[in-house]
């Protein structure tokens, strides 16, 4: 029936839709918490060890690197299931 197809063109639209809001919002979170982590953390061993904004900027920079790489599995798991 040609009106069964359209309904399930609609629904595979909604679900594609949906999911890419859900990995947008993952990738960002995945960023947002790794770099605040390594931002707190550096912190917290500069305050310890009395070193300035070493630690702090090193927490950062691997948090970003933690993060870049958690958001490369994350879309290569998307790509996988498409």
């Amino acid at each position: 029936m040609p009106g069964n197809e359209e309904k399930d063109r609609k629904n595979q639209k909604q679900i594609g839709a949906f999911q890419a809001l859900a990995v947008t919002t993952t990738i960002g979170a995945e960023l947002a918490i790794t770099v605040v982590l390594g931002y707190y953390g550096g912190r917290y061993l500069d305050g310890l060890l009395g070193t300035g904004p070493w630690f702090l900027l090193a927490g950062v920079l691997v948090g970003l690197a933690v993060g870049v790489l958690g958001v490369l599995k994350t879309l290569q798991g998307f790509f996988e299931r498409e």
